[in-house]
């Protein structure tokens, strides 16, 4: 008898074990639901940091080369003097200015921007790439701004009567120089947007290239 009583004190009863399971699986509900609510933020914060790092990339081009955009006048084919500038709707080519060292090739840089296969793309050349030249006619240089972009669009800045309006395009033939400011809109394939608007270096041409006049004493 007494062997019997120590053999039962040995042994789960079925409540015990239905307990027991109980326990455990709820444990394991608690930690698989940490465990995905874990993965997901950690998913959202590394597409947040990948974005902040994509906007960033996109700030370096506006503040060091939109910002710095001049007009540049150029000989096209028909000895016609032109700005080196074109402003469409879904591209931008511009000249801008840069840091020029000893072993540099010069302080002008000609720059494109446009959207590429889902990429948004900036095309950089040292020497003169002309608007209006055929397309692989100069070697450039290519830098990936941003991926699954789905457009890019832009608008360009300027005075009339004395207020600013924006236009989508930009026609030399009605302008006398080039944009006071421009603003960029990247639509992303997740549907959302981001705006970046900087004023341009050659928009003092406003002001003193013939706007001022000294009054009469």
């Amino acid at each position: 008898m007494k062997r019997l009583l120590k053999a039962n004190k040995h042994r789960f009863t079925l409540v015990e074990m239905v307990v027991a399971m109980a326990v455990l699986i709820v444990v394991a509900l608690i930690l698989g639901t940490a465990s995905a609510a874990f993965y997901n933020g950690y998913q959202r914060s590394v597409k947040v940091t990948e974005r902040l790092k994509t906007c960033q990339t996109i700030d370096r081009v506006m503040d060091g080369l939109v910002r710095n955009l001049i007009p540049f006048e150029w000989e096209d084919e028909l000895n016609s003097t032109r700005f080196v500038f074109e402003g469409e709707p879904d591209s931008l080519h511009f000249t801008t200015m840069q840091r020029s060292y000893g072993n540099d090739r010069g302080a002008f840089l000609f720059v494109r921007i446009r959207v590429e296969n889902e990429e948004l793309i900036a095309e950089y050349s040292s020497y003169p790439r002309l608007p209006w030249e055929e397309e692989g006619s100069r070697e450039y240089a290519r830098e990936v701004l941003a991926t699954q972009v789905r457009s890019v669009s832009f608008l360009y800045a300027e005075e009339d009567d004395d207020e600013i309006v924006f236009e989508n395009s930009w026609i030399e033939d009605d302008h006398e120089s080039t944009p006071l400011a421009i603003q960029m809109t990247v639509e992303w394939l997740d549907g959302t947007t981001e705006q970046w608007l900087r004023r341009t270096a050659g928009s003092s041409s406003n002001s003193t290239f013939g706007k001022r006049e000294t009054p009469m004493l």
